[in-house]
């Protein structure tokens, strides 16, 4: 019984440090969402804590925004992000993250058609906007790497984009934000009775790019659904007149 006292004591007393040590409660200061969203921690047979890490970064600025709402059914063509850093396969990156920030905006997509465009070289935003026309697209949407670091789950990653969308009918830039997030393998701290550490997830680029995608995600749902609720109004005031 005095086994079991001293247990339930010891849990206590760790919980409370952790929360005291600010562990128990995710740090994150943006829109972007915790991911994984699990915090509960586990206890090693050696003592330690150990708890997953989350995804960190600074907030979501948009520079560029519509300043009207969608006139017809949004259609678009997601092309590669292109490095402004210096990587050994800047394509083949760029292409990799683009495609994951894709595959996160075909989930509850903010435009009716959602194309993904493979380049073999670099390109300019208005060889974008001219092949997205091609498409029969309205919209083309590139972007820029502005920081990019990948260190699996040994010690994280660290990933910087700037978004931009442009109108393929007069070529003008009608959207531009920019993030930075990242996952790191946070120190281990040296409590009186045990340890506390993070645990990262085996791909935390995959994690940092779809917390970006689904921030950046946002105002642009929130602007091309004004198109359903245009269309919603359109064809219930058509079928009052029968």
């Amino acid at each position: 019984m005095k086994q079991i006292v001293s247990c339930c004591m010891l849990v206590m007393l760790c919980l409370g440090l952790l929360t005291i040590g600010g562990c128990s409660t995710p740090a994150v200061q943006t829109s972007i969402e915790p991911i994984p969203s699990g915090y509960n921690p586990e206890l090693n047979w050696n003592g330690t804590f150990v708890w997953d890490e989350w995804v960190r970064g600074g907030g979501l600025k948009v520079a560029v925004y519509p300043q009207t709402k969608p006139d017809a059914a949004p259609t678009a063509v997601f092309f590669p992000f292109l490095p402004t850093v210096t990587l050994r396969d800047p394509l083949e990156t760029g292409t990799a993250v683009a495609k994951g920030f894709w595959r996160e905006w075909l989930r509850e997509a903010p435009f009716t058609v959602l194309e993904f465009r493979e380049l073999t070289t670099s390109y300019s935003p208005e060889y974008a906007v001219r092949l997205a026309r091609q498409r029969g697209a309205l919209f083309a949407i590139t972007g820029d790497l502005t920081d990019f670091y990948d260190g699996g789950s040994v010690t994280g990653a660290r990933l910087g984009v700037t978004l931009n969308i442009y109108d393929t009918r007069t070529g003008a830039l009608i959207w531009s934000m920019n993030q930075f997030a990242y996952m790191d393998k946070d120190r281990t701290r040296d409590f009186l009775l045990f340890k506390a550490e993070t645990r990262l997830p085996s791909d935390p680029m995959w994690v940092v790019t779809t917390a970006i995608a689904r921030s950046m995600k946002k105002p642009v749902q929130g602007w091309t659904s004004q198109w359903a609720a245009i269309e919603q109004e359109n064809s219930s005031e058509e079928n009052a007149a029968f």
